[in-house]
């Protein structure tokens, strides 16, 4: 049995677009209750379906860019280059232009560029990234590995070492943003619009900083190295109120970045430069100096 499935769009330029493409069907397994479309066969159609779409995304892109903003003439062509890009339905084989700047408006510039190098820099879109990582998170590499490429075309031949290296990439640019965003997130104090008197024991004034540190030994038969890692909590002394924020980072942080952690905390617990701090931790060496590092109280 064949079935033909036809796509028609439009796109935002107002030109129209129909492809067709086909899709065979058996009658071989019918009596043992194979009916309908199979995980296999839908892996097929949305494969061919996610293609469509991807180059008619591309296309009045790529042609948005041809048009020189100063004369509105087109850009000529140089070559155009071939790249794959990785998606929940398939790995998508793509082919845009690398236009010459314009010639009449710049005639001694002869650079090139391509108008569609930016899309999907990592070759694969934000969707797969964010799903292969939660799934990472959840299992093991090689069990959602598996469960990816059981529901989701062209992924059994992707390794489990893949979903690892994108899991891991992930990790180091959330960090890196959480680092960026204490070191540049201004944590001036904000002047209060009128005087409070601080209450001796008001536990609602009070800001409570908990830290524990553990060592991770060596374990020589897996390699690797000695480490400690310290676990933080931020809180407010009263009875019934919110839980505040936990991190956790490495032994080998530098003071500066710690400073400017607890900083940060304290400044979206509500501190405003007045209250009164309880610091507990397990009197670990590198902790002995937390106080001083804490704003002045």
């Amino acid at each position: 049995m064949h079935s033909r499935i036809t796509l028609e769009a439009i796109d935002p330029l107002g030109d129209k677009y129909c492809k067709e493409f086909m899709i065979e069907k058996d009658l071989d397994g019918l009596a043992d209750g194979k009916l309908g479309c199979s995980i296999e066969d839908s892996k097929t159609i949305m494969k061919e379906v996610q293609k469509i779409f991807v180059e008619r995304q591309l296309d009045p892109w790529v042609r948005y860019y041809r048009a020189c903003p100063t004369c509105d003439g087109l850009l000529p062509i140089k070559d155009y280059n071939q790249r794959k890009i990785l998606t929940v339905f398939g790995e998508i084989p793509v082919r845009f232009p690398r236009l010459v700047v314009c010639q009449k408006c710049h005639p001694a510039c002869c650079s090139t560029f391509s108008p569609a190098a930016d899309i999907c820099k990592d070759r694969a879109t934000p969707e797969l990234l964010e799903l292969s990582t939660k799934l990472g998170t959840k299992f093991s590499y090689r069990e959602a590995s598996d469960l990816l490429a059981t529901f989701l075309p062209d992924q059994s031949a992707r390794t489990f070492t893949t979903l690892r290296n994108r899991t891991l990439a992930i990790g180091k640019r959330i960090e890196e943003a959480e680092r960026r965003q204490r070191w540049f997130e201004d944590l001036n104090y904000p002047d209060r619009t009128q005087f409070e008197l601080a209450l001796s024991d008001d536990p609602v004034g009070e800001y409570v900083f908990n830290v524990d540190t553990a060592h991770i030994p060596l374990v020589n038969r897996y390699g690797g190295r000695t480490f400690e890692a310290i676990v933080g909590h931020y809180g407010r002394g009263g009875r019934g109120d919110p839980l505040g924020p936990v991190f956790a980072f490495g032994g080998g942080t530098q003071p500066r970045e710690l400073k400017a952690m607890a900083a940060l905390a304290l400044k979206r617990q509500g501190y405003a430069d007045q209250g009164k701090m309880t610091v507990i931790s397990d009197g670990a060496e590198c902790f002995k100096r937390l106080a001083g590092m804490l704003p002045a109280l």
